[in-house]
């Protein structure tokens, strides 16, 4: 009868618990005819193990890092579980998010790695070009009532303190820089990319003003606005001298005119300026029903929050948020201008809204160009006030918590302790007694 076994060579690692069972071996070399042993220094070998073991650590706290992941159930983060940042963006990497809203580069540069993206450079500078021609508008064309009900922040509010612009215009410069940013994130999402990115999805009206938005930049780049001015001032040239000096006496008269600006600002957006504004008021302009990150722009806020080693807290973000608002609301005074078109007389028609009569009220009233001031006001009622359950209420509410945070949390001091007797102060470094000898030479020239 055959055998039910048969006799190997075993071993195990532990001798007792988890992994305590046998496994096959091979079977010593009976003739010597086996692989010579050579001998291998201990410390040597285990030096090495450390080595790779350090370097894979090091490799899996480098991916930790890189890679947003799922906080742990009972870490304590007030600020990260209202932001909701962490469920939004988990599993992406860090890297990839924070070059996705770095400044673009219009032609390619030997000296860099990063890629030429006219387009993105296109909306780069549009974005700061209207952000420049709203501030101006804020300056020069409007006044305090308009000013008024763009600072509100409730529903029904009083405010005493109007909007005012930056107080040196350069300062613009930092503060369109995230709503940059954000388009950015848009442009570079919505083509092709190999890397993982943030889930969102525009609503109708912010596809079709980001379709235009993105077909006004590639026509800036092909130089059709350029084309179509240097027509124009074919055309402007082929007037005869009646119609030019009937032109210059309105542009006389206009600049005579109170209230207008005297800058070299220009006198009307661009194409492409316009496309931009348009897209910037459609995400404004959504109304939230189920969660806030059903927002295209609440996704791209949530991109400015990430950092490369963690995620910006009460302390960095409502900056930020202050930035972007103010941008807003200029970009809405902007909108009300647009849409008003040309500066109207405010005097005759407070004359006919007080006008009781019966014989005259009706459907022509009605039908009535609104004003700046009225269209201001309405789209600060829709979307730009608390209550609206817009992206703007989310921006308010949360820079309100962070603030809250920011002042009642005791911040890290500046004054520590070093080999007992030197003291550090942010960056300076000296011992007690460079410190009392300075003290005493202060004291002695006084």
């Amino acid at each position: 009868m055959d055998k039910g076994y048969r006799l190997v060579h075993c071993q195990r690692l532990f001798s007792s618990r988890h992994g305590s069972q046998y496994f096959e071996v091979q079977a010593p070399s009976q003739d010597g005819e086996g692989p010579e042993i050579v001998p291998v220094d201990g410390a040597a070998a285990w030096a090495r193990v450390g080595e790779q073991m350090a370097k894979a650590w090091a490799d899996i706290e480098k991916r930790a890092q890189t890679t947003i992941q799922e906080g742990e159930r009972d870490e304590v983060n007030p600020w990260l579980e209202r932001t909701q940042w962490l469920p939004y963006l988990v599993g992406m990497e860090r890297p990839d998010l924070l070059a996705c809203i770095e400044e673009p580069v219009a032609e390619p540069d030997a000296r860099q790695e990063q890629q030429a993206e006219p387009v993105e450079a296109a909306i780069w500078a549009a974005m700061d070009g209207l952000a420049r021609f709203s501030q101006a508008s804020i300056i020069d064309r409007i006044g305090v009532f308009i000013r008024l009900e763009a600072i509100r922040t409730e529903m029904h509010q009083t405010r005493f303190q109007p909007l005012q612009p930056y107080m040196d215009k350069n300062a613009i410069v930092k503060h369109t820089r995230p709503w940059q940013q954000m388009l950015m994130f848009f442009a570079r999402t919505q083509k092709e990319h190999g890397w993982k990115s943030p889930k969102y999805r525009f609503t109708r009206r912010q596809r079709e003003a980001w379709e235009v938005l993105i077909e006004q930049a590639k026509r800036s780049i092909e130089g059709d606005e350029e084309d179509e001015a240097e027509d124009m001032d074919e055309e402007r040239e082929e007037l005869d001298e009646e119609m030019m000096d009937d032109i210059d006496e309105a542009i006389e008269v206009a600049e005579e005119e109170p209230g207008q600006g005297e800058g070299p600002e220009p006198k009307k957006l661009s194409k492409i300026q316009k496309a931009c504004l348009e897209f910037c008021i459609a995400l404004l302009n959504h109304r939230i029903t189920r969660r806030e990150y059903d927002s295209p722009l609440v996704c791209a806020l949530a991109v400015l929050g990430v950092k490369e080693d963690g995620w910006k807290g009460p302390e960095q973000y409502p900056p930020i948020l202050s930035a972007v608002i103010k941008i807003a609301r200029f970009m809405v005074v902007q909108k009300g201008l647009e849409m008003s078109g040309p500066e109207e007389d405010s005097g005759d028609e407070t004359d006919d809204d007080l006008d009781d009569s019966a014989y005259e009220s009706g459907p022509s009233q009605r039908r009535r160009p609104k004003g700046c001031l009225q269209l201001v006001q309405k789209m600060m009622d829709r979307f730009m006030v608390r209550g609206s359950h817009s992206p703007m209420q989310w921006m308010l509410d949360l820079r309100t918590y962070g603030l809250k945070i920011h002042y009642n949390t005791t911040t890290r001091g500046h004054v520590e302790w070093t080999n007992g007797d030197e003291l550090l102060y942010k960056e300076l470094h000296f011992s007690m007694a460079q410190f009392r000898g300075m003290q005493q030479g202060s004291a002695g020239a006084q």
